[in-house]
């Protein structure tokens, strides 16, 4: 069904959102990672109970669900069918992500489900399952036209600027701001002081505690009333500053996004006991031991205690409680 709201002219300028939902440690503490220094705004999702609702809020991501953990295949499967038959998820895009599923099982769910981003085997180097994954999203358009993300900045407290041109102060009002940018507010009365191109050669931003100094050019300008709207572009910032508005970046649409899990509400779909039938599914999805998924060896318990050691990245997750732990093996 076509949509017709004006949503994916959005889409097609804005992007998508990257949940990836039971992410394994490789995916979670590398391949995200990696996608948020490329401008991808990808997120992580450990307790799928959260994905409904957060999908339901953004109803034109993307979704990426490893399925070799958590539940049996047969239960995952019957998951993705779920919300391939909500209409209110019709603009999601669905992938699958499998480290070691039988290729007899993976041809059950390409033949049953419909998988924009496509069935991905997470079984090589870290570098090529980023790259099969970034060449997804970007088949699916997930950064839109824009290039960069861009944080809206409502009376944020955690960031300010001024800029000093010839001998003169001004306070810049920050609206938004992304890694190579920002568009501030300034008095019409400076306008002459902002007009396009005109090269601002100290330009102090602050991010918590810390400052740095910075050139920025004048992309454009618009004075309306008492107020001139310009777009600053950095020139040639430090890599030390990019990389910390990136943080900043990230840490904050962490912040939004946890502020709406706390407002949501776990599903309780006993996914296991639904009627694997009334999916109209072509095939058999057999109930043997390679559907139960195998306890994680001592071995990866170590390797992915180590990696969740070394990985500091930010991203959101959602974490199982106790009472939440997969009841079907």
């Amino acid at each position: 069904m076509e949509r017709t709201d004006g949503t994916l002219d959005k889409v097609k300028i804005l992007g998508r959102k990257i949940f990836f939902v039971n992410p394994s440690s490789k995916i979670e503490n590398h391949v995200i990672r990696d996608l948020r220094d490329n401008e991808y705004e990808a997120y992580c999702i450990r307790d799928f109970r959260y994905a409904k609702y957060v999908l339901t809020t953004f109803r034109d991501s993307v979704c990426l669900i490893y399925v070799d953990s958590g539940l049996s295949y047969t239960t995952w499967y019957k998951f993705i069918k779920s919300i391939e038959s909500d209409a209110k998820l019709r603009g999601v895009l669905i992938g699958v992500l499998s480290e070691r599923m039988p290729q007899s099982k993976k041809d059950f769910f390409l033949l049953n489900t419909n998988l924009p981003c496509g069935f991905t085997m997470t079984n090589m180097p870290f570098k090529d399952i980023f790259k099969r994954i970034q060449m997804v999203l970007d088949i699916n358009e997930a950064k839109g036209k824009r290039k960069f993300i861009r944080l809206q900045l409502s009376m944020n407290k955690r960031i300010n600027a001024f800029a000093e041109i010839n001998g003169r102060v001004f306070s810049l009002e920050m609206l938004d701001i992304s890694s190579v940018g920002f568009a501030v507010n300034v008095s019409a009365s400076a306008a002459s002081a902002f007009a396009p191109k005109q090269l601002l050669r100290s330009v102090s931003v602050t991010l918590e505690k810390k400052t740095f100094v910075i050139q920025c050019v004048v992309l454009m300008s618009k004075v309306s009333g008492k107020v001139c709207n310009s777009v600053l572009f950095f020139l040639n910032p430090p890599a030390k500053f990019t990389q910390a508005v990136k943080t900043f970046i990230f840490e904050e649409l962490d912040n939004n996004m946890e502020e709406i899990l706390g407002c949501a509400s776990l599903d309780k779909t006993d996914y296991a006991s639904l009627d694997l039938e009334s999916f109209g599914t072509y095939g058999e999805m057999s109930e043997d031991s390679d559907d139960v998924i195998e306890e994680i060896s001592e071995a990866e318990e170590i390797e992915e205690i180590e990696e969740a050691a070394e990985a500091d990245d930010g991203e959101i997750i959602v974490e199982a409680d106790e009472e939440g732990e997969d009841e079907n093996g």
